[in-house]
């Protein structure tokens, strides 16, 4: 090999050393899509596959010229660099690709390897390569002046080019961090700074999940904005034969997931949406959704290790989570206990088994009530035993509650039991407003039943089976709401005198509730009350 092909060669090859660094740091920027993120990952690979090409090919020249030299028993300075590098370089490429093939949890060490990977290729390719051009050209030549410069600025540049995409990321990251932690807690129920403005979606695809269950995907319109954390949740306001009705549904689909949503909508028999998204939603809908609201979210940062219980369609919020671990490649281990009735009603149970495959510091365990014959797992319903036989660690997870009202008070018991203090536990309800079972033309005015908004100077008399929400928008008085069913906590507004009967209170938190805040989307007046609104 000429020495101006063995200097191309070189510089390419401590190139593509540099262009791996780089694809790894621009691909694991917070801000990158996931589809994004896929194909830098593909360019990372083929970028990875040449330069072991090229190193072959380097390797194989070197053994040229040992053979070159023959019998004389003393080798050149420049062969000894070759050698000793090529020693340290080997094993780094091997631990990259095992990484990269077999042990895709540790992928964050790839940056670390890459970067390692680079200075021995530089200084492999730099030295030696300046040594051969000095020594084969004519010492003060022109061309010997110039391929000098070259070989040294084109390393020197490549050298800059991976420093100042280290520093940027470490910037970048540092930044991400430092505005979630100023973060205001009210702020953290939504991860979209737009909460207010809806959102247009776009119905493009169902799925069906169980014999009632069905997976709806709405690719997010241009102009909309979603940006979530894995276990929020949308209200979405539907148009059903005229009637603008607002329901909320977990999101489903992994957040990392820009470009689409996904919920999961289990069919009631009397449940309007829940019943028009299973049989009569088609491809080609549009609805408008706000949020995402919630405090019921998975953080990779504070939640080391996770175990999940869910039962029923609470598992939609887990499924998020699991899908949002998958696509950023966490190694946070994690843990499902799912509680069903019959194994004809397991929802994603597809997605379950290629998660568990795919992910090693995951597992899960199904439970039914009610098995067939066919059933060869756990039976039963949700216990201790069950809980502490598969969480082998009950001292240190977060646990996330998802499911029915009945079983999410017996899972908080048996959790207590267990010794595991509140903090570590977060739950999901699903709220129900309980409406009015008499006509609409029959509801009668209480002149008992007042209600003062004080900011907006109004009073007016509060319609019998009407919530506070529904009284404030009959009279004209501006109040923000989100989910409706008293989660989100965006409608808590302060009562200054009187008394609500409010159905649930998971919007609210502590210092609220003390405060004398009531969530006017699930409160019904009982007599005269006084709200600041």
């Amino acid at each position: 090999m000429s020495v101006i092909s063995e200097m191309f060669s070189s510089l390419v090859f401590v190139a593509l050393a540099a262009l791996n660094v780089i694809v790894i740091l621009e691909r694991d920027r917070t801000s990158r899509k996931a589809l994004t993120k896929e194909r830098l990952m593909a360019i990372h690979r083929l970028g990875g596959y040449l330069f072991v090409s090229l190193f072959c090919i380097i390797v194989y020249s070197m053994g040229e010229k040992l053979a070159g030299v023959g019998m004389t028993g003393h080798l050149p300075t420049y062969l000894v660099f070759h050698i000793v590098l090529v020693l340290v370089l080997v094993p780094l490429i091997l631990l990259k690709v095992l990484i990269a093939r077999r042990h895709r949890q540790r992928q964050s060490l790839l940056t670390a390897l890459g970067i390692s990977i680079f200075v021995v290729s530089f200084v492999l390719v730099a030295i030696p390569a300046l040594s051969e051009t000095l020594r084969a050209v004519s010492p003060g030549s022109l061309w010997s002046g110039l391929a000098t410069g070259l070989a040294v600025a084109a390393c020197l540049a490549q050298c800059a080019l991976i420093l100042s995409k280290v520093v940027r990321s470490r910037v970048s990251k540092d930044s991400f961090c430092i505005s979630n932690a100023s973060s205001s807690p009210d702020s953290l129920l939504t991860g979209n700074k737009n909460v207010d403005s809806p959102m247009t979606l776009l119905l493009t695809q169902v799925e069906k999940q169980t014999h009632d269950t069905k997976t709806l995907r709405f690719k997010v319109l241009k102009g909309s904005q979603f940006v979530a954390r894995p276990g929020q949740f949308l209200t979405f306001h539907w148009t059903i034969d005229g009637q603008r009705v607002s329901r909320s549904y977990s999101i489903s689909s992994s957040p990392i997931r820009e470009d689409y949503v996904e919920i999961t909508a289990k069919r009631k028999e009397n449940g309007r949406v829940s019943v028009f998204l299973n049989d009569r939603a088609k491809p080609g809908l549009e609805v408008e959704a706000s949020g995402p609201y919630g405090r019921f979210y998975f953080d990779e940062a504070q939640h080391r290790a996770i175990v999940l219980i869910a039962a029923g369609s609470g598992i939609t919020p887990m499924m998020a989570m699991l899908s949002y671990i998958s696509d950023l490649i966490l190694t946070n281990p994690v843990r499902l206990l799912y509680c069903v009735c019959t194994p004809e009603d397991i929802i994603f149970r597809k997605e379950l088994a290629r998660l568990r495959e795919s992910l090693p510091n995951f597992d899960y365990e199904v439970c039914s009530s009610r098995p067939d014959l066919a059933w060869a797992r756990r039976s039963g319903r949700l216990t201790e035993e069950f809980v502490s036989h598969h969480v082998n660690n009950l001292d240190s997870p977060t646990f996330f509650l998802c499911g029915p009202k009945g079983f999410m008070e017996s899972a908080y018991r048996i959790l207590s039991n267990l010794g595991i203090s509140p903090d570590r536990i977060l739950q999901e309800s699903f709220g129900e407003s309980q409406c009015s079972t008499a006509p609409r033309g029959e509801e009668t005015c209480s002149t008992a039943d007042r209600v003062v908004f004080m900011q907006s100077e109004k009073v007016c008399a509060a319609s019998a089976g009407s919530t506070l929400l529904e009284t404030a928008e009959e009279n004209g008085v501006q109040m923000p709401y989100g989910c409706r069913m008293g989660i989100c906590g965006s409608c808590a507004t302060r009562v200054l005198s009187g008394a609500v009967q409010m159905e649930v209170e998971t919007g609210l938190t502590s210092e609220q509730k003390k405060a004398g805040y009531v969530l006017p989307c699930v409160s019904r007046v009982t007599g005269t009350v006084i709200v600041a609104a």
